[in-house]
């Protein structure tokens, strides 16, 4: 194989990992503020009285 399609084949592998990294970390950020507004609406129920926790019955 010549060293130019040596090179080529590295750039692109190198080009893949980039947008594949991208792509991770924008579902790690995105899957961060689901979970926030998860909480965030569990406290307002708790917060509201409509659920209770600890109550024994």
């Amino acid at each position: 194989m010549k060293e130019y399609q040596n090179l080529i084949g590295k750039a692109i592998i190198a080009f893949a990992i980039i947008i594949a990294g991208a792509l991770i970390a924008q579902a790690i950020t995105l899957a961060g503020g689901n979970i926030h507004s998860g909480l965030s609406s569990i406290g307002e129920l708790i917060r509201d009285g409509l659920i209770q926790i600890g109550s024994g019955s």
